[in-house]
């Protein structure tokens, strides 16, 4: 992209991240509700939180094959955005701690290719995805592996997430770092409305960009 297009596609990355906040601030306000615990809402969670936890355990001992399997991670990102936005795939390669995907297609679209990996948790959403599905009975269970890939993704973004990254530097850092912190956002909300009573991950995420819309009502009047 050319230095006006970033800048336009900034400007709009600014208002959605305002936008995203004021949601999140709805989101914030229904979770602590002025009157009850702080806890009131939070027992919902608290499998997800024990995978996070988990995780952050189970890495100690799977140290070696968990940096290869945050790199095919990281390179899979890649590819399922890129079919995504009807990019053709070349090659895909991954290794411990280096890997290469090249594909074709539309210059405008490589943006979102290339930074996919840094703010899109594709095997929480998967699991979010079937979550639906699961018997009631079984669902304490499913939650701990989607706190797992979870902290997954938190361990992937640690080791992974820097200038260094010709993914990220290739950009004006500015852009860069201020499209991950916008979509890392959304995503939080995604994933924190998913488990909200009678909400699913798509449901969540039409009730996110409605109330999106609706913020930009009230700015508007």
């Amino acid at each position: 992209m050319r230095s006006a297009q970033y800048i336009t596609f900034s400007v709009v990355l600014v208002i959605l991240l305002v936008l995203i906040g004021m949601v999140g601030y709805d989101c914030i306000v229904y979770l602590f509700p002025k009157g009850k615990p702080w806890t009131w809402n939070l027992p919902v969670y608290q499998w997800v939180g024990v995978g996070i936890v988990a995780f952050w355990i189970l890495r100690l001992f799977l140290n070696k094959n968990l940096k290869w399997f945050a790199t095919f991670t990281h390179e899979l990102s890649h590819t399922i955005v890129s079919l995504l936005l009807f990019r053709k795939i070349h090659s895909f390669q991954a290794g411990r701690g280096t890997g290469e995907i090249y594909t074709s297609g539309n210059e405008n679209t490589l943006v979102f290719v290339d930074l996919a990996p840094y703010c899109l948790p594709i095997f929480t959403y998967l699991l979010l995805g079937l979550r639906m599905m699961m018997a009631k009975d079984m669902l304490m269970y499913y939650d701990v592996l989607v706190g797992i890939s979870i902290g997954f993704h938190i361990y992937c973004f640690r080791t992974q997430t820097g200038s260094y990254q010709t993914d990220i530097n290739k950009h004006p850092l500015y852009f860069s770092y201020l499209y991950i912190a916008t979509a890392l956002l959304f995503n939080l909300l995604v994933i924190t409305v998913s488990y909200w009573r009678g909400k699913n991950v798509f449901t969540a995420i039409w009730y996110l960009m409605t109330e999106m819309w609706d913020k930009i009502g009230l700015i508007i009047n």
